[in-house]
């Protein structure tokens, strides 16, 4: 009897032990997350000033009615909103020389946001794949629930060349 108890404490230390060795793993994953989305967040920020300086000057109802864009909108809600304005942007501008021309220091600007964000966005993904990969971990997801951590959604993965943007 005394060889079971004893098995059966080193059996719920044990799991004590990896429990805890994988709760410090969400929380490092987590804090890299974090600090991931607010630098995220600040590049989104940018772009939103750059998208309402173009929209201001090229003053077209038709893509100013399509812009839906709020700061309660999730991370990832934002980058598509963002994303979606600039491609009908450079729609937009495409097939005006003038405009184009009028814009290009705005669209190099644009371009080279949705670049480090392209960065930010595949470091966090890889992050995010980590992290759900251990939180949805059979048995110890409510455990990881108890502690208050949730799951991250991952932003969409585009090719460019399926949107056809063009870089100046």
């Amino acid at each position: 009897m005394l060889y079971l108890v004893l098995t059966l404490l080193f059996i719920i230390f044990i799991i004590s032990v990896y429990i805890f060795f994988k709760i410090n793993k969400l929380k490092d994953i987590k804090e890299s997350l974090d600090l991931c989305e607010k630098k995220i967040s600040e590049a989104l920020t940018n772009k939103y000033k750059i998208v309402l300086d173009i929209l201001e000057k090229l003053n077209d109802e038709k893509l100013n009615k399509y812009f839906t864009y709020t700061e309660d909108l999730s991370l990832v809600e934002r980058e598509k909103s963002l994303f979606d304005i600039g491609f009908k942007i450079n729609k937009n501008l495409k097939g005006n020389k003038t405009k184009l021309k009028k814009f290009e220091e705005e669209l190099k600007n644009l371009n080279i946001n949705e670049e480090s964000l392209d960065g930010l966005k595949d470091y966090y993904n890889a992050n995010v794949l980590n992290y759900n990969e251990v939180f949805y971990k059979k048995y110890f997801n409510k455990i990881y629930k108890l502690f208050k951590f949730e799951e991250y959604k991952s932003f969409k993965i585009r090719k460019l060349e399926e949107y056809e943007i063009f870089k100046l």
